[in-house]
């Protein structure tokens, strides 16, 4: 699933490529990703909106729509890209096969040449004749069209922490929160309600670099700790959206390119792989039904 790094990749893409464009058509062949509302509804809906911003809060991307004249209030689109879900900035024409609609790259590179980037659920036709595409090989995404008091009132934005960047997210915070629980460190990191924007891969990488086991219960953790492990945290971030983000799978960027980050991961998905560190071979556990991975010898964990 693409965490801070991959979204926030994509919002900057968003701002420089598209913000100002007007949204003068719309395709779909996943309907269900579209939630209360209707394909058709939100067709009508969402034409002739123009691109007012772009945001990112926690993992999602936040379209700010107006009409171009601004004489109507503005709407909200967010979206969560989910597992698999990536935006796009191309051209592509629908073509018909088997029966069903399938969106057929016209764009040179790897928009065309990367088959991660061919699963196009939805297509938002732009009025500088390039069109923005949603990729989504699972299906899972989700887009929601609303006022801004609905949308900001939503669960999607109310119930998520301190984005895992801003100053609110920080040693005091954290620790309160941990010593509160009396589980395992690492699924509470990933919790977008303790914290927005870090998931499975980050979560990895900034315990290592913070010399903690995933497995450490949290209220054994120190205020040392817990202020390295926000450290860790943020630079890890800040590294990794420097390199675009994390490509292990399917995520890319909005020129269908991957990221670079997965060239210098530490842990994530690593086993059995030397530590980049002390050599000694990467482990892998289950956690809450999620693999974390991590160096024996790098995070020992303190009985």
């Amino acid at each position: 699933m693409p965490e801070l790094p991959e979204v926030q990749t994509i919002v900057d893409d968003l701002k420089k490529r598209v913000r100002g464009r007007t949204i003068v058509g719309f395709w779909t062949d996943t309907p269900k990703i579209i939630k209360h509302s209707s394909a058709a509804v939100f067709s009508k809906q969402i034409r002739n909106l123009t691109i007012v911003d772009i945001q990112r809060r926690g993992k999602n991307v936040i379209f700010y729509l107006q009409q171009r004249d601004r004489s109507k209030e503005v709407k909200i689109m967010l979206v969560h890209q989910k597992m698999t879900g990536h935006f796009l900035i191309g051209k592509w024409i629908i073509k018909k096969s088997s029966g069903k609609e399938i969106a057929v790259s016209q764009t040179k590179g790897p928009i065309t040449l990367d088959k991660y980037n061919s699963y196009i659920r939805m297509i938002f036709y732009l009025n500088n004749r390039m069109q923005l595409g949603l990729s989504d090989l699972r299906k899972f995404a989700k887009v929601i069209l609303g006022s801004v008091k609905e949308i900001e009132g939503s669960d999607d934005l109310k119930n998520l922490g301190p984005d895992a960047l801003s100053k609110d997210f920080n040693a005091d915070y954290l620790y309160s929160v941990l010593q509160k629980r009396n589980k395992v460190v690492k699924p509470i990191l990933l919790e977008q309600g303790v914290t927005s924007g870090v998931g499975n891969i980050y979560g990895d990488e900034s315990l290592f670099i913070a010399k903690i086991n995933p497995l450490a219960k949290s209220k054994s953790l120190s205020k040392k700790d817990v202020g390295k492990i926000v450290s860790a945290i943020k630079k890890v971030l800040k590294r990794a959206l420097k390199l675009r983000g994390t490509s292990t799978i399917d995520y890319r960027d909005t020129y269908g390119e991957r990221g670079s980050y997965d060239k210098v991961r530490y842990v994530y998905d690593r086993k059995d792989l030397p530590c980049r560190v002390c050599g000694t071979p990467i482990k892998r556990v289950k956690i809450n039904q999620r693999s974390s991975c991590y160096c024996p010898r790098c995070q020992p964990l303190k009985k």
